[in-house]
């Protein structure tokens, strides 16, 4: 079976690829590259070049000789006959390995040599529930970007973060704020976009002080507001930020 150019059709499946340039290990015409990551290839599926469709394997440095992999990406390259595929191990599907920004960086040692773009299945988004505590009780604090979302600031992994550090940068990029996050709180929810990705959106419960200086990033904030929970539960617009800030304040009521 040939796969022609650009086809997403094999995202989310399950393939095996038998792996012949493993971790380690050199390429064929330039020796002096090194793979620091397993590539392969599926039997029986060939691509747009007459050779069998190719994988990089991301979630582990260590040689292999096969894998069973989900394919979470395509890498659609503009300047070449075939397109190149992404894929992880399954308990590996919706990890910070399948966010675009570290799939770029672990094939950037091969597909900085052609003019590309890649699809990419899953997202994650990271940001805070803030809270700050006034002498007229606990307040929140919610954005609106211009989507005409209300809800909590988040924003998109980069390369090298964990959720954690996602959430504290993005909290400080929209708000100005240096937020503290409770230890042991974390929600999420996953929903599926108008371009057909699978976005999961994760949440961590931060606190600042009502002193501190806001410093709205207004690119991308058009509106704010200091409330508390009943005015919280009025301006949000989504049913998930609703059950997020749900958990949020059940959490804080259980502290006291």
């Amino acid at each position: 079976m040939t796969i022609p150019k650009n086809d997403l059709s094999y995202i989310g499946k399950k393939v095996t690829v038998t792996v012949d340039r493993p971790a380690g290990s050199a390429h064929p015409r330039r020796p002096e590259n090194i793979y620091p990551i397993n590539y392969g290839y599926v039997k029986g599926l060939f691509a747009g070049d007459g050779a069998e469709q190719d994988v990089y394997i991301l979630g582990t440095d260590k040689p292999l000789q096969t894998a069973e992999v989900v394919i979470i990406a395509v890498i659609l390259r503009d300047d070449d006959k075939e397109d190149k595929w992404v894929g992880v191990p399954e308990e590996l599907v919706g990890s910070e390995l399948c966010c675009k920004c570290n799939i770029e960086r672990a094939v950037d040692f091969v597909e900085r040599c052609f003019k590309h773009r890649i699809y990419a299945k899953y997202e994650k988004t990271c940001g805070a529930v803030l809270y700050c505590d006034t002498d007229r009780g606990r307040r929140y604090f919610l954005i609106k970007n211009k989507s005409g979302h209300i809800g909590f600031p988040k924003g998109h992994i980069e390369y090298g973060e964990d959720e954690r550090q996602t959430a504290l940068r993005e909290v400080y990029e929209e708000c100005g704020l240096k937020v503290t996050l409770e230890r042991d709180f974390r929600e999420e929810y996953t929903f599926t976009t108008l371009e057909d990705t699978i976005k999961t959106s994760v949440f961590f419960l931060g606190k600042f002080d009502i002193s501190d200086a806001v410093k709205i990033q207004r690119e991308e904030v058009i509106g704010d507001w200091l409330l508390d929970g009943d005015g919280v539960r009025e301006m949000l617009n989504w049913e998930q930020d609703k059950e997020i800030f749900r958990k949020a304040e059940s959490y804080l009521d259980g502290k006291k």
